[in-house]
């Protein structure tokens, strides 16, 4: 058996050693499974082409008509398919992560009734109370051929352990050498009970519930017991997903010799302890949002009261726990229902890329990406959510600039530790001392968190995270267990990642346990910053001797009275905490150290700023300024206003973003990072001339303009359905006194150009702003200008619902819109598509 495990680390070390996580990876859908060896070989190779470093296998519904293509889960047809898959995968340098099930969440046809999600009823007869409990029914969501069945009980161990059986029956001996294996997010409907619930209870919080049936059969807490009670049960669910499922998946990962990606939102949990099990936590940047980026768009069938908006925030509580752990990687399912299929342009997707690396992600994955043949007429095989990464989605010819924005980003985050200074307590057991949702749980639900949960508008503690952020602090959510783990050196506290912060901040509460107040007092004894928002807590948690734990709780209220804070701003200016003026300005950073000193990623998310000067609370001997995109680098000239704050000139104008360095040491001979100001604009005029050089499902003909617009007004009707790329030409003359340094603002372009000038290939543009820099020598009195445009597959897919053509042939959910309506693109305006106004030559002064 050593010999085995040694052999096994000596293969998957040389695996990891090739597969990069710096690149990003995507959810890769097995459609029915119904994959092929020649599919998967060239799929592979043009993944790895585009600047992918790995896939996430989730098999899926299938495809109607393929059936006889379809690999039944776990079969020894699909097992070989898997072995196939990681031979060619380790071939191209690609990692392969796997879903322990199909679909979501874990369950399967090998999941009995007995071993399926519960829910408990109290019925009430004559002042006497009897709970009951029963399978909720639920089954897998979009399970693939062979894996259909009911849903996992989360809350019982055995049950657990029984259905990672089946995995290790059918892998047998051979290790399958996979990277890591993946939970998605909690959607477990309805369970809220388990076979010995009564048992566990009793041994966690040292009472039997069963003499508190009338209790649960409440609809809402209103007496003190009664929310002391409600408390206790929240907390054993908790306790339980997080000791009886989490650990014991993850250990048996372990044994397994895998690591493991866990999304532990939507669990009625503290997340934040679920995160911190896994070796990845993943987190979720789901839907749409509308940036003040000029020009940025967002797909008007999106609705934020179904989704929610998508924040940096809600990204912090997978994060968080990655830095007060220390662990390296923090994923994220990214892009999911960003807009509807065929409407996604790349411009929509940087900003939350963007904002992503802002809330700490630094291993970002596509949703998705589904697995679909290579001769697939197109739309190709689809997932029925939002956003396609494959090789039919119209980006894919620009997909690699992105993937290599991607790639240098994450090479400096993942490279880098974290560097904020408050610890922000997440406030769960205010949340817990009520019944909760229809289900009688609290789930953390990252898609409502920011809307009507506990980050909402309007909230004690949502508005405090974001009053913190616009002025400039950075912060890192942390639990009660984390705050245990912890110790207090040199007044500051050290958590288990040894990561150092100077600062605790405790939002408006009323309950606390007791060892965590004792825990704060202790800190705040240590020399440790400890900011009570407004208000101490007024009772401690747990029913089981409250009243004694209540009188110790009130004894050390007066050891922390003098701890408020009515104005936590002032508070922490006075405490000396590190405050980044760039919030202020408009801008959004994340701060992190590296042996070479204080690295800055920053990011113009809306149009407050252009450029200006900032300052950086930090010291330096230089200041490194890299942009990812473009790959340009350089010095740029500081001064120093304090011993630990500097100020910088700086250009950042909306859609933008560069990393800053604060080096402690001057490197020698690195140039100046060109940061010129704007000077005289010219807008371009002429004959415009348009040539559709390549797309589909028609050509349209060529023509001239001298006022740039939507290709989908032309006369030629056909221009309405066009998918592809139009070539525009325009010649234009110049003094000699005009020929400097500067940009072509190609305005509004939908959606991608690749330029040329005078024959000189600027290269791809497909973010905003579209701004191309060119050089003087670059140009001469008289010019030629290239601009080859490719638009959305929007107008196309509405020819073809138009036409009648049968696409949407998909088991289960077949298709949708954004909505969940019956997907429909024949109605439909033209989406559009080109350049849409003023192209100008802007120059350095």
């Amino acid at each position: 058996m050593k010999r085995f495990v040694i052999l096994f680390c000596f293969i998957t070390c040389q695996v990891s050693a090739q597969v990069s996580t710096n690149k990003p990876w995507a959810y890769w859908w097995w459609m029915g499974s119904a994959v092929t060896k020649e599919g998967i070989t060239q799929n592979l190779q043009e993944y790895a082409k585009a600047g992918f470093g790995g896939m996430h296998i989730i098999p899926i519904y299938g495809v109607k008509g393929e059936e006889s293509k379809f690999l039944p889960f776990l079969s020894t047809e699909w097992l070989e398919m898997l072995d196939f898959t990681l031979q060619e995968a380790r071939k191209n340098n690609l990692g392969i992560d796997l879903t322990l099930g199909t679909g979501w969440p874990f369950g399967g046809k090998s999941v009995s009734p007995q071993d399926a999600a519960q829910a408990f009823k109290v019925e009430e007869q004559n002042g006497k109370y009897t709970l009951t409990f029963s399978p909720t029914n639920q089954k897998v969501k979009r399970a693939a051929p062979g894996g259909e069945g009911l849903v996992v009980d989360h809350f019982n161990k055995e049950a657990v352990e029984r259905y990672l059986q089946t995995f290790k029956e059918a892998f047998g001996q051979k290790n399958y050498p996979v990277r890591a294996f993946y939970n998605d997010s909690y959607e477990v409907y309805g369970a809220n009970w388990t076979v010995n619930f009564f048992q566990r209870f009793k041994e966690l919080r040292g009472y039997d519930l069963q003499d508190h049936l009338d209790v649960l059969a409440k609809e809402k807490a209103e007496t003190e017991r009664e929310k002391l009670i409600w408390g206790d049960y929240n907390e054993t669910l908790s306790d339980i997903l997080r000791d009886d499922f989490t650990k014991t998946w993850i250990n048996w990962s372990k044994q397994q010799g895998k690591i493991t990606r866990n999304e532990a939102h939507g669990s009625p949990a503290n997340i934040l302890d679920l995160y911190a099990i896994a070796d990845i936590p993943e987190t979720e940047f789901f839907g749409s949002k509308p940036y003040d980026i000029p020009l940025s768009r967002i797909d008007p069938d999106y609705e934020e009261n179904r989704f929610g908006l998508p924040d940096a925030l809600v990204v912090k509580l997978a994060s968080s726990v990655a830095h007060v752990t220390g662990k390296k990687l923090v994923s994220s399912e990214t892009a999911t229902w960003l807009g509807n299929h065929f409407k996604v342009s790349l411009a929509q997707v940087k900003p939350i890329i963007d904002e992503s690396f802002i809330g700490g992600v630094n291993h970002v994955f596509y949703h998705g990406l589904p697995y679909s043949p290579p001769n697939e007429p197109f739309p190709g095989w689809l997932f029925y959510a939002s956003t396609n990464f494959n090789q039919q989605s119209h980006f894919w010819e620009y997909l690699p600039e992105l993937n290599n924005y991607i790639a240098r980003c994450q090479a400096k985050l993942q490279n880098s530790k974290p560097d904020n200074d408050i610890l922000m307590y997440f406030p769960f057991y205010d949340l817990w001392q009520s019944v909760g949702n229809k289900a009688k749980t609290h789930a953390i639900d990252v898609h409502a968190i920011m809307r009507d949960g506990m980050l909402k508008p309007k909230s004690a503690f949502g508005d405090l995270c974001k009053t913190l952020m616009a002025q400039g602090y950075s912060f890192d959510f942390i639990s009660d267990l984390q705050l245990k783990n912890a110790q207090a050196s040199n007044k500051q506290l050290i958590t288990q990642g040894k990561q150092n912060y100077k600062a605790i901040v405790v939002p408006p509460v009323k309950y606390l346990p007791l060892a965590t107040l004792a825990l704060l007092e202790k800190y705040k004894s240590a020399g440790i910053q400890v900011f009570f928002i407004d208000q101490l807590p007024k009772s401690t948690t747990g029913f089981k001797d409250w009243e004694k734990h209540q009188a110790q709780f009130e004894a050390l209220l007066p050891k922390l009275s003098k701890n408020l804070s009515s104005d936590i701003v002032s508070s922490l200016k006075s405490a000396g905490i590190r405050q980044e003026n760039m919030s202020e300005l408009g801008l959004s950073f994340i701060r992190k150290k590296t042996a070479k000193g204080t690295l800055y990623f920053v990011s113009n998310l809306g149009k407050q700023y252009q450029n200006g000067k900032i300052q950086l609370a930090t010291s330096a001997q230089a200041i490194r300024i890299s942009d990812p995109l473009h790959q340009k680098n350089g010095l740029v000239s500081f001064k120093r206003i304090a011993p630990n704050l500097i100020e910088i000139p700086l250009t950042l104008y909306g859609g933008q973003s560069v990393f800053i360095e604060a080096l402690t040491q001057k490197p020698a001979g690195e140039k100046t990072y060109n940061q010129k100001n704007t000077g005289e604009t010219i807008v371009l005029k002429g004959q415009w001339k348009v040539d559709f050089i390549k797309g589909h499902p028609f050509i349209p003909h060529s023509f001239q303009t001298d006022s740039l617009q939507s290709w989908v007004n032309l006369s030629d009707t056909t221009a309405q359905y066009f998918s592809g790329t139009a070539r525009y030409q325009l010649s234009f003359d110049l003094d000699k006194s005009q020929i400097k340094n500067g940009w072509i603002d190609l305005g509004d372009v939908r959606e991608m150009a690749t330029v040329k000038l005078n024959g000189t290939d600027l290269g791809k543009y497909w973010s905003l702003p579209f701004r191309v820099p060119f050089t003087a020598d670059m140009l001469s009195t008289s010019n030629k200008l290239e601009i080859e445009v490719s638009n959305l597959s929007a107008n196309r897919i509405r020819y073809l619902d138009k036409t009648g053509v049968n696409w949407k042939k998909f088991y289960d959910t077949n298709m949708v819109d954004i909505r969940y309506q019956p997907f429909n693109a024949a109605k439909w305006e033209p989406v559009p598509s080109g350049l849409l106004g003023k192209v100008q030559l802007i120059f350095e002064e």
